[in-house]
């Protein structure tokens, strides 16, 4: 009987029984640039010897089965035993950057070998252009939203009182830097029914929390009220005099004091109403009420016959 054949096939066995029993975790891993990443090697093989780390196929970190950890000159590397499994190893990577971005290779030589992913995100800024925004109720107001200096793209959302608004209502532009670094800008045009917080967020799969900048929407209700004086057959109108908010129907220009009559237009904000009042005559004030004789009576229409003079009792 032939022995090799038998022996081949049982020494694949053996090497895929012990590939099975080797582990490494996470499988993928996403980190922001400046944190640590840290992969745990496991296996329940006792006889290997050496386990090598790589990042993107360069060794970085030596560990001998006997000794431990061999000297190495990364600094920003190095490996302890885990302290729930002794026979698994922990490969930490701290202040990950940009070019560590690829893969992550744990080797048991002659034995076996695992690869994981790694993934090294950029987290920029956000801003909302301008200052806090006053409007009359039913304008709009539109808002510039830029987030600068991000890896890969982030995505970007608008929110107006804790509400997230639909993303077909603003729009995103997005461009690449030379450092391979986004800016994306958007644009939110908000109707103003009322006082409101606009919030941007801008976020990142590595960030548990997305950045965020806010400003206040300050919504009026509408102009001040406004009122016009005009005369009726006048050809033209002048702007009342108001005192203390009251105001004065006895008040006239020159001009004929019977039967005419005025028409007070107030306007707040787009309804118009219309009041329309007969002028009070002028009378003279006197403390008695004795008719004035006929000499005084002469004297007074000679009086006003050379000099127009109006005499306004304030009702």
């Amino acid at each position: 009987m032939d022995i090799f054949p038998l022996l081949v096939l049982l020494l694949s066995c053996m090497i895929q029984e012990v590939g099975a029993e080797m582990k490494l975790s996470p499988e993928e891993l996403t980190v922001l640039r400046g944190e640590e990443a840290q992969f745990t090697c496991s296996t329940s093989n006792i006889q290997w010897a050496v386990m090598i780390w790589q990042l993107n196929q360069i060794p970085v970190l030596t560990i001998s089965n006997e000794t431990g950890v061999l000297p190495f000159a990364n600094p920003d590397v190095s490996a302890e035993k885990s302290p729930d499994s002794p026979g698994d190893w922990v490969f930490s990577l701290k202040n990950t950057q940009r070019d560590n971005q690829g893969q992550v290779t744990c080797d048991l030589q002659d034995i076996d070998r695992r690869t994981a992913s790694l993934s090294v995100q950029e987290k920029g800024s956000v801003k909302v252009f301008g200052d806090n925004e006053l409007v009359l109720k039913g304008q709009s107001a539109v808002f510039e939203c830029q987030a600068a200096g991000w890896y890969p793209e982030p995505s970007l959302q608008w929110k107006v009182d804790d509400k997230l608004v639909s993303q077909g209502e603003y729009n995103i532009s997005s461009e690449e830097s030379g450092k391979g670094l986004f800016t994306v800008t958007s644009y939110h045009s908000v109707t103003a029914a009322k006082s409101s917080h606009v919030d941007c967020l801008a976020s990142v799969s590595a960030l548990t929390t997305p950045l965020k900048s806010s400003v206040r929407l300050t919504v009026e209700s509408g102009p001040q009220e406004a009122i016009w004086f005009s005369q009726s057959g006048s050809g033209g109108g002048s702007v009342a005099e108001a005192i203390g908010g009251q105001f004065n129907p006895g008040y006239s220009s020159d001009g004929p004091t019977d039967a005419v009559y005025n028409e007070l237009f107030i306007e707040t904000g787009r309804k118009m109403d219309f009041a329309t009042f007969t002028k009070v005559p002028d009378v003279v004030s006197s403390s008695s009420w004795s008719l004035p004789s006929e000499s005084q009576t002469q004297a007074s229409l000679s009086e006003e016959s050379s000099q127009n003079v109006r005499r306004i009792t304030t009702v």
